[in-house]
């Protein structure tokens, strides 16, 4: 049985990744923008994380993998030459870190039998390979950045339910942080993760993102949970649930409608001047709502994807092996 309150913030998620590449289209350098992105995608690898657990649990590592390939690496294959037939190269990082995770993790707990406290083989294995993506220099698909948060995860009791004192608390210190100690050049966008140069910034700047992000994720899990048991009968609470249990599809698409597609309109229409003398209006006002529709249309474009037997595996598909099937890790 699904999961309501997990489908509804992973619904929100989805749209802070829309909202996200919209203002970056429409009205870069926002607040809102900066916040957004230091948590989003490390909040949907700790969901995938705790996903993970329960699956690895009930199946055979084999079968999790094969499943993992059809899921997530398939898709990510295809709508990579989707997205280069249509003018643009994209490697959607973010699934093959899913996908890089949770092989990685799949196989240190078949090595070392992991347990939920770390301990033993598996557990050092995990945070061996951990640092180790600190120490390669080109910063591949963000694995250094989110794979912690996916550990995390993995390793978390639950994550539907944050109790008053761990939300506020989180909530105050992740606006301390963002409003007095990060910087927007502090993205792993920026700086990559590579500490053996300029290693006491880039040891600051690694740990400054994984603790941001931490509190960040806390801090909206407490929002978001309190938004659903204030709300969870009303049709919002049921749309953005409808949205959440699509996220990995919406995802695929989201690139070739917003990055490239959006784009696109918005250089032909040459109207950068127009965005930018209505900064404020146009970042905070604007592009939510306009973000929001696009998400909602892509729902419905999913829906009817998926409704066409022919083609509804360009988001993925379940192998078998045996009589077992494994649920999408992010879907």
């Amino acid at each position: 049985m699904r999961d309501g309150k997990l489908d509804f913030f992973k619904g929100l998620l989805i749209w802070s990744v829309v909202l996200g590449h919209t203002l970056n289209i429409l009205c870069p350098g926002t607040v809102l923008h900066t916040v957004l992105r230091t948590f989003d995608l490390p909040m949907f690898m700790f969901i995938s994380g705790w996903l993970m657990k329960g699956s690895i649990i009930r199946y055979d590592w084999k079968q999790f993998i094969v499943n993992k390939v059809t899921n997530i690496a398939f898709p990510a294959v295809i709508w990579i030459i989707i997205s280069l037939l249509c003018g643009d190269l994209h490697s959607y990082y973010f699934l093959w870190s899913v996908f890089i995770s949770s092989v990685i993790v799949c196989l240190s707990r078949e090595i070392g039998k992991l347990t939920p406290n770390l301990s033993g083989l598996g557990g050092a294995i995990l945070v061996m390979v951990a640092v180790m993506f600190y120490l390669i220099p080109k910063n591949i698909v963000n694995i250094s950045y989110l794979f912690p948060c996916f550990i995390i995860g993995y390793f978390s009791k639950g994550i539907s339910h944050i109790g008053w004192k761990i939300g506020v608390l989180s909530i105050i210190i992740f606006l301390y942080l963002i409003l007095f100690v990060w910087h927007p050049d502090y993205t792993v966008w920026k700086t990559g993760s590579y500490i053996l140069q300029n290693t006491s910034f880039m040891l600051y700047v690694v740990v400054l993102r994984l603790v941001i992000a931490m509190v960040g994720i806390y801090s909206v899990i407490f929002v978001m949970g309190f938004a659903y048991d204030m709300l969870k009968d009303s049709a919002l609470i049921a749309l953005f649930s409808k949205i959440g249990q699509q996220t990995l599809a919406i995802y695929l698409m989201q690139h070739i409608v917003v990055e490239i597609g959006l784009e696109r309109c918005v250089g032909c229409m040459n109207i950068n001047e127009v965005l930018t003398s209505n900064h404020l209006f146009v970042g905070y006002a604007l592009t939510p709502i306009f973000s929001l529709i696009l998400l909602i249309m892509m729902y419905y474009m999913v829906s009817l994807i998926q409704k066409c037997r022919y083609i509804k595996w360009v988001f993925g598909f379940r192998a078998n092996i045996g009589d077992k099937t494994i649920k999408y890790v992010i879907n």
